[in-house]
Parts: structure tokens; sequence; C-alpha cells
């Protein structure tokens, strides 16, 4: 099995070459289960290690479907295709706690994942490809603090800082920042989701840049837009994550 891969990314293709000393003893089907045995053993530690994500799917000469088993002994190649989407929320994910507030610690907390707008309770090295992951944190007031309209210790816009951080990182995935409708749950003090209005929004004044920090542009005043008026449903700031079509 040719392998190549680094730290960072576990989504790339694996490639390392598998040295076997063989003697005449060993027969053809002995030769293929040693390579196969081999090639599975390099997939699972570089699995266990982080490097590469539980989701992967395996080509043998090229084909798909095939086992390890079935790979040629004249230069043959057995290869495992990573999943980036995997590793990409795994460390969005990890990121946008980093940057949070923290007080009572409930925002924090209440970062999750939902794949194809499901919660997912697993690990996400097992977030299958082709997946739409959402990570989006489920606190009443966090697009309080992701639009800025809410001053905290921290940078706010914390998805947007998190989306643009990925570019570099993880090519392979898209990364957009939305505003997106949950379905049942509870966040991290129990309270329900979705968040119903108990009254207008409000529309703070608040500016923040990176450079001059916090400023006001205008008196708050009670917004006029129909989707922030009592009774309505909060719309939760999301990291959208989708892999790119190449």
């Amino acid at each position: 099995m040719r392998r190549r891969s680094s730290a960072l990314k576990w989504s790339e293709v694996m490639h390392r070459q598998i040295a076997i000393n063989t003697t005449a003893a060993l027969s053809s089907p002995a030769l293929h289960a040693l390579v196969a045995q081999e090639s599975r053993s390099l997939r699972d530690d570089a699995i266990r290690q982080g490097l590469a994500s539980g989701a992967y799917t395996t080509r043998v000469d090229g084909q798909l479907g095939r086992l390890e088993e079935e790979v040629r002994l004249d230069g043959g190649i057995i290869t495992y295709v990573f999943s980036d989407l995997a590793q990409a929320a795994n460390w969005a994910l990890s990121e946008c706690r980093k940057r949070s507030p923290v007080k009572s610690g409930a925002f924090r907390k209440s970062w999750t994942i939902l794949v194809d707008e499901k919660e997912w309770t697993q690990p996400t090295a097992k977030i299958p490809t082709g997946s739409t992951v959402w990570i989006v944190n489920t606190m009443p007031y966090a697009r309080k603090i992701d639009v800025g309209g809410q001053k905290v210790r921290v940078d706010p816009k914390i998805v947007e800082s998190v989306r643009s951080s990925m570019g570099s990182r993880f090519p392979s995935v898209k990364a957009e920042r939305g505003f997106q409708a949950l379905e049942g749950g509870r966040d991290a003090r129990g309270g329900a989701v979705p968040y119903v209005l108990k009254s207008a929004g409000i529309a703070s004044g608040l500016s923040w840049t990176k450079k001059a920090g916090w400023s006001r542009k205008h008196k708050a005043y009670a917004s006029r837009r129909p989707d922030r008026q009592a009774g309505q449903q909060m719309r939760y700031p999301t990291l959208i994550l989708t892999e790119r079509i190449s």
C-alpha cells in the first residue's frame, strides 16, 4: 500500500510502499493475505493516531469494492481515501469552543454538530463523506454574540472567524456562514431549542472591528424586521461545511 499523509490532514490519499521479503515457501494466497494484513494495519494505526478519519473508501488497483487480498503482487496499489470533511468538522468545533467567551461555561458547552440536519452523537471521525455538516451554538444569545450585538471579552463573530480560517487548512471543504432554523433539543442550561423570541429583537447599534474594538453607530432600538418579532423562532448562526465537487 502506498501512503501519503500528514499529521494535519486525514483526507489525503494514503500511500505507502510495503516491502515484504518473500520465500518460496509462501504461496500466492499467503502473499496476498500478508499484503492485505499490512495495509489494514497501517490504515488502522493512522486512524488511532488521529492522522486519518474513520470514514474512508478503499480502492484496490484503482477499483472500488475490491478486497485488499485481491491486489496485484506485481506493482499493485491499495489506496485509502479519507474524509477531509470529518477532520474539518473536528477542527472547526474545537476552534469555536476555544474562541467562545467563558463565564458560566454554558455557551462553550452548547456548540454542537448536526449532520444532514440531525444531531451527531458519534465521534467526528465517523462523519460520512458527502454529508452536510452544521456547527452551531444552541444558546438563545448565540446570535447576539455572533453578530456583535452583545459586548463580550473575546472577539465576537465567532462563526465567521472560524470560517475564514478554514480555506487554507481544508481546501477541499467549502465553509459558509448562515442562519439556520433548528428543531428540537435542549441547550446547555436545559432551555428549549429553538428559542422563541419573547419580544422584538433589539438592534443594539454596537459595532466591532479587530483594529478598533467596540464602538456604537446608533442608539439601540426595537427591530422592525418580521423575523425578529415576538413569537418568531430564533435562527442560529451556523458554520456550514460541505465537500467541494471538483
